[in-house]
């Protein structure tokens, strides 16, 4: 089990009321989770400083909606290459000890083997039908990186569990945990020895950064503050 106010940057997406996928706050008011993972924007919300699902009145806890998704443009669904997404929120983050963001690593930055890294959510335990089963607690398992990290069209294949999809991939990186990989998808959900493949976040910090920028200068430029901004 995680101890509560650990990885305060885990978001518990939720698709009409129910956990569906993981997500990383990455700013006041931006996610970075998986494309596969959205499907009709009014449906989502995010829960944040989350620790138990049947918990979500806790102080601790920060419910914020998904005002705007954006995809990679490179994103294809067949293959789930750039299986990654911006989500914007309605709303301002507050942050405190229970809900902060995580580090972003530079443009291109490669990953190396033997550091210390981790997956954490409310990943499925099971391989039932459509895996339907979800942690009620969050929980976080140690991947020890010891070979050669196998890059594929900006693909991490790493690791021996799959976590939730959207949810991070970190590493401590001098001192600071560092967002690596987004969780994109693996062979069953959590089957043992049974590599999990991440999206490679330093492959998408430019796109990251331009993103932000862009949005923020369309909000600046229009006369009336929109919903979207």
């Amino acid at each position: 089990l995680t101890k509560h106010g650990a990885w305060p940057w885990i978001v518990s997406l939720q698709w009409r009321g129910r956990h569906a996928c993981g997500a990383s706050v990455i700013g006041s008011d931006w996610l970075l989770t998986a494309a596969h993972c959205n499907v009709d924007l009014q449906s989502w919300s995010a829960v944040l400083g989350l620790h138990a699902q049947n918990d979500q009145t806790s102080e601790a806890v920060q419910t914020r909606q998904v005002d705007r998704i954006i995809f990679n443009e490179q994103y294809n669904r067949r293959t789930k290459q750039a299986d990654i997404a911006m989500m914007h929120l309605q709303q301002p983050i507050n942050f405190t000890q229970w809900v902060q963001p995580v580090c972003l690593p530079p443009e291109g930055q490669n990953f190396t083997a033997g550091r210390k890294c981790f997956i954490a959510g409310w990943g499925r335990n099971t391989d039932a039908w459509f895996c339907q089963r979800f942690l009620p607690v969050k929980r976080e398992f140690f991947l020890p990186i010891v070979a050669k990290v196998l890059l594929i069209g900006g693909h991490m294949i790493v690791g021996f569990f799959s976590g939730d999809s959207g949810g991070p991939l970190m590493c401590l990186d001098d001192g600071s945990w560092t967002l690596i990989g987004v969780t994109s998808f693996g062979a069953g959900c959590g089957l043992p020895q049974k590599p999990g493949v991440y999206a490679r976040v330093s492959a998408f910090a430019s796109w990251v950064a331009q993103t932000r920028h862009a949005f923020n200068f369309l909000c600046l430029s229009v006369t009336t503050r929109t919903e979207m901004c």
